[in-house]
């Protein structure tokens, strides 16, 4: 008879959980950075080297920024990485060098578009001076993704519309390696978006699956 009326509450209980669906948490996303011109007679960059990249981004991280026309997302990237293509003739190589925190990624509602910036330390000059960061970014036409900023706390996933936001659907790509003369992009390249995203579920929503499914038990036992 306790059984019973326990069982009874517990199930009358589970009418007050909302079934929900959990944003994506995280996704991954990759690609290929493209030499498309050399700089100027150095020979740390040839037209045609590549370097791959991937990065990690919590979608559920908050706007820290007051504007309602531009998000700043930090730290919403972890996991950098720059990888040297192998067949690449220029000298430049990444592969000693240690990426800090992201020095800053934001979203511009105004524009539709995503900066990523990222520097470190270790890695090789360029153009005869320090390297300072890694640039990339994408721009999205407002009828593909429209971005609505309503200002600090909104989450990435809110701002764009979407979780698990797929960078390769943006209309257009650029990217950069610059040094710390801030003399302009060194060198020209080129960027493209190999990876689709991969969206990993919250962990609440793992334990909100199970726990619906043993409302639902009690509830039809309750009924017999």
């Amino acid at each position: 008879m306790h059984l019973l009326k326990l069982s009874a509450t517990f199930a009358a209980s589970c009418l007050f959980l909302r079934p929900a669906i959990s944003q994506a948490a995280s996704i991954s996303v990759s690609g290929q950075l493209t030499v498309s011109q050399n700089y100027y007679d150095g020979s740390e960059f040839v037209r045609g080297d590549t370097f791959n990249f991937s990065f990690t981004l919590d979608d559920t991280t908050t706007d820290s920024r007051s504007e309602t026309f531009v998000g700043e997302f930090v730290p919403g990237v972890i996991g950098f990485s720059l990888v040297r293509g192998s067949g690449n003739v220029g000298t430049w190589n990444p592969v000693n060098g240690v990426f800090a925190p992201v020095h800053y990624f934001l979203a511009g509602a105004s524009e539709d578009a995503i900066s990523l910036q990222v520097g470190g330390s270790g890695f090789p000059g360029i153009g005869g001076s320090s390297f300072l960061w890694v640039g990339l970014y994408f721009n999205w036409d407002a009828s593909v993704r429209d971005f609505v900023d309503t200002g600090s706390g909104q989450t990435f996933a809110e701002l764009v519309g979407t979780s698990g936001l797929d960078f390769s659907t943006a209309n257009s790509f650029s990217a950069e390696l610059r040094n710390d003369s801030y003399g302009g992009p060194i060198p020209i390249m080129t960027m493209a978006v190999t990876g689709v995203p991969t969206a990993v579920p919250e962990p609440t929503s793992y334990a909100a699956g199970p726990l619906a499914l043993l409302c639902a038990i009690l509830y039809r036992r309750r009924r017999r």
